[in-house]
């Protein structure tokens, strides 16, 4: 992962994916047709720490690929989907050795209600961070009954922008362990009942857009418990060598066969034939299940050991963000050298059953990926969780006690 410059931006013409079935379509303020090729990929993030200065969380912020232009919650869907897999999979932010002066910790990412009734929201499992809830959503009984299931199975939820005492969302506090309050322009009566408000119910308190020492300090004196904005630290844009784009039609039947509980196995048989694919869902696996990826023997091993809803939310993010024409060359030849692999262990008889051929195409896809794509980092995973990792104890960097 570099810092952003002139390198890391896109020039050639794309197209932008469609999103599959069930998924928030795109935006209508549509990126230009640069958006979708060219090397690089493009997320920034902005710390969040605690009374101490410490670094305990961070907002990953959706970036345009190809220019600097502006970004809203109008973007929805496509704005969740896009930041997720550059960060996460393009980036390989949470798999990746992080040195021990740059912590991470948990992740916050936006989502708006179409995006939360999508499986897409599946994805920002408990261990990863923290569903942030816009100022948009607007509250109806799916989306609280979708907040409460998703809250009953570990889920966590932050109310993002908070600035008034009546905005409807206050009354999710039993499901939501933070509240995000936007203090610029507040003044100090105000700030002070939005903090005791969120106390009483039990949320612990994230001042956002703090902009100064001064107002860092008054809000320290006021009892908040998270700080972030540019008085701690600006948010950072990077840009990261993208993985090759992926068939749309390919993807698209994937998700459908997937959304229709179509069996992991036969998944792979269609997966594991596409090397751009084989390799995002290597990088899912290190994320949501790193216990299993020394001992899975074929793709079908891979996608058995993800959470089924995580798979499906995974796979929709691959229609909206890995749709594009980044690396064509590379992940055609990819695919051309997998395809004469294969032809060959059919002709020399070394294979006796499909499931034969799977396993060794798997090994041979596995081994073209190592020589092909750039490396990244030093295999070291969940690095980015520093010493207050998630592991025997169960506990969380950013925790939800007031």
């Amino acid at each position: 992962m570099q810092p952003l410059d002139d390198t890391g931006r896109a020039s050639v013409n794309g197209a932008l994916p469609t999103a599959p079935t069930g998924v928030a379509p795109a935006a209508t303020h549509a990126p230009s047709a640069r958006e979708h090729v060219g090397s690089h990929v493009r997320y920034a993030h902005q710390p969040i720490v605690d009374r101490a200065g410490k670094v305990v969380a961070t907002e990953l912020l959706f970036r345009w690929n190809s220019l600097d232009g502006g970004v809203g919650p109008e973007l929805g869907t496509y704005a969740t989907a896009t930041v997720l897999a550059n960060a996460l999979l393009d980036g390989e932010l949470l798999t990746g050795s992080t040195p021990a002066e740059h912590p991470i910790g948990d992740l916050l990412v936006n989502m708006d209600a179409r995006t939360l009734m999508s499986p897409i929201a599946e994805a920002m499992t408990p261990d990863i961070g923290v569903i942030e809830l816009l100022e948009t959503v607007t509250l109806d009984a799916a989306l609280t009954a979708r907040i409460r299931d998703l809250h009953r199975r570990g889920y966590r939820f932050a109310l993002d922008d908070l600035v008034s005492l009546d905005d409807p969302r206050w009354t999710l506090a039993p499901w939501v362990q933070f509240a995000k309050i936007d203090v610029l322009g507040r003044d100090a009566v105000e700030l002070q009942a939005l903090i005791r408000k969120a106390h009483q119910l039990g949320m612990a308190v994230i001042a956002e857009k703090v902009e100064d020492e001064a107002a860092l300090l008054q809000l320290k004196r006021m009892g908040a418990d998270y700080f972030q904005g540019y008085g701690v630290a600006r948010p950072t844009t990077c840009a990261v060598r993208a993985l090759p784009g992926c068939d749309s039609r390919v993807t698209g039947q994937l998700y459908l066969l997937a959304q229709a509980g179509v069996a992991e196995g036969s998944l792979a048989l269609l997966a594991g034939r596409h090397p751009a694919l084989v390799a995002r869902l290597l990088r899912v696996q290190a994320i949501h299940a790193p216990q299993y990826m020394a001992v899975a023997e074929s793709l079908s091993d891979v996608m058995v050991s993800l959470p089924q809803p995580v798979l499906l939310a995974w796979l929709a993010i691959f229609n909206i963000a890995a749709v594009h024409g980044r690396d064509r060359d590379l992940a055609t030849l990819l695919h051309d050298q997998l395809s004469e692999t294969r032809l060959s262990l059919r002709r020399d008889g070394g294979v006796r059953t499909p499931m034969d051929l799977e396993r060794r195409s798997f090994q041979v896809c596995t081994q073209l990926l190592r020589m092909r794509l750039p490396r990244r980092h030093d295999g070291a995973l969940q690095a980015h969780r520093g010493s207050s990792t998630v592991g025997a104890a169960g506990r969380a960097p950013l925790n939800a006690a007031a």
